[in-house]
């Protein structure tokens, strides 16, 4: 674990800082910045919208040695209105924002973190779309999808309760929902 105060924060490719997913490390010590710095993971993207960002800031973004970009995911922060929805909803996402995302983050000069609120659906679907392009099987990738299902688990009864206009199987990652999208997608294609 890179972060203490987050949830959902991994290595998409086990045991390599190439990419590095995460919820939102809205509280940085400062061994866990210098533990980025030593593991070259330098390029920090930020896939929450302005508003978000607002809200709770992430402190990464004043420190110098990082190149921080602001790339909010497009449509990507409204929560789905049923379970049949959240597959359309991921594939949504996929538009010429999404694609200079993934750009960005394979073409970075260094190892990168990004991360959305959560770090389970705009950053579970860069995720996706990264593991996709360097070639991993869907099966991969709906495992590192649903991994954020476990991280998250506390944290999204408590969302639940407190919203309880919003269903928890939508805001649950579940394997049917990264497998439907990965089949739109490649239908899509």
């Amino acid at each position: 674990m890179i972060f203490r105060h987050t949830r959902n924060t991994r290595c998409i490719i086990k045991d390599n800082y190439r990419y590095i997913r995460s919820d939102v490390p809205a509280e940085v010590l400062e061994s866990e910045i210098n533990f980025l710095k030593n593991h070259h993971i330098l390029t920090v993207i930020d896939l929450r919208t302005e508003s978000e960002q607002l809200k709770k800031p992430c402190p990464l973004k004043d420190v110098s040695e990082f190149r921080y970009l602001s790339m909010p995911v497009t449509g990507g922060n409204a929560v789905p209105e049923s379970p049949e929805h959240v597959a359309l909803s991921y594939l949504a996402m996929i538009d010429s924002q999404m694609h200079n995302i993934i750009s960005t983050i394979l073409n970075a000069d260094s190892n990168v973190l990004y991360f959305c609120n959560a770090g389970k659906d705009r950053t579970g679907v860069v995720s996706a779309l990264l593991l996709k392009h360097l070639g991993y099987e869907d099966d991969y990738i709906i495992q590192d999808y649903i991994q954020s299902a476990d991280n998250l688990k506390e944290m999204l009864r408590q969302f639940a309760e407190a919203n309880p206009d919003i269903d928890i199987q939508v805001i649950t990652p579940h394997e049917s929902y990264m497998k439907q999208f990965l089949l739109q997608m490649q239908n899509q294609m």
